[in-house]
């Protein structure tokens, strides 16, 4: 049986549901007895469906071919593992990581997957990476399986870690961009992760590298570009562009990147409310 990752494995098992369906309602199964094949057949074609749809949809962003060394080395590897991957890539993206760079992508692993990782883990890890140029490809990979909140996360990561050496240039804006794709990020909404992963940044530095990394923006244009509007927005396309943010981003549970990734998200929600307050006042 192939791997459950795979469109095959799927579409095998949507097949299977199919034919226990049929045969079923051809009478091979008689009583009783043709109630079970009915149910079984009917939930294997069904929870079949959705990863189909999303395979089938990854497929176009994971058209570059990998070798297989890499192909294995990623299916073996775990999903933190697979981030650290993503996120060394996006770092790598203006050439090879710093001490500096290198410690920051190790600290943000750490703490967003409570230490389960050891440092001696994560030395591994540097030790042998998926040999890829890929940002577009490792994206999509671990896209399949994760909700759109937990994507929205993902995506905030990969910006958190592209300012964090405090010299966002051209080559990181195409890394995002490239990893937005794979993620099946439209740029619209990638564009509003983008300026809340900028704003939780902006948070967690200090006063004076806040000063220099805001490049003169008054507290109206922030919250402007946290919203995703113009600076000449009226008071009415403020406010519902807010009741739809609002609506996009509330908190989700997100049980595949852990209690940090539910916090952000919560922390996301809670700065376009203070961006639209800034608005109203």
């Amino acid at each position: 049986m192939p791997p459950r990752s795979t469109l095959r494995y799927w579409l095998l098992r949507f097949l299977g549901g199919i034919v226990l369906l049929v045969a079923a309602g051809s009478g091979v199964f008689r009583g009783v007895l043709a109630v079970l094949p009915g149910f079984a057949g009917f939930y294997l074609a069904l929870s079949s469906v959705t990863p189909i749809v999303l395979l089938l949809s990854v497929q176009p962003r994971t058209r570059r071919a990998w070798s297989e060394a890499a192909t294995e080395a990623f299916a073996r590897a775990s999903l933190p593992r697979r981030i650290y991957y993503l996120l060394a890539a996006v770092a790598e993206v203006d050439g090879p990581m710093s001490p500096a760079e290198r410690e920051t992508v190790r600290q943000f692993v750490r703490e967003r997957f409570f230490g389960t990782e050891s440092a001696e883990e994560l030395r591994l890890w540097e030790a042998q990476p998926v040999q890829v140029d890929d940002r577009t490809g490792l994206a999509a990979r671990i896209a399949f399986g994760l909700g759109p909140a937990e994507l929205d996360t993902l995506f905030c990561w990969c910006c958190l870690v592209a300012f964090a050496d405090h010299n966002y240039r051209e080559p990181e804006h195409r890394a995002l961009q490239e990893v937005a794709r794979g993620l099946g990020i439209a740029p619209p909404r990638a564009r509003l992760l983008f300026h809340l992963a900028k704003a939780q940044y902006l948070r967690g530095e200090s006063r004076e590298r806040t000063a220099q990394a805001t490049d003169g923006l008054t507290d109206k244009a922030r919250a402007l570009s946290v919203l995703g509007l113009p600076a000449d927005a009226s008071p009415d396309t403020i406010r519902r562009r807010h009741r739809e943010l609002v609506r996009r981003f509330h908190p989700d549970a997100q049980p595949n990147l852990g209690p940090v990734a539910q916090q952000e998200a919560t922390e996301r929600f809670r700065e376009i409310q203070r961006a639209y307050e800034t608005l109203a006042h």
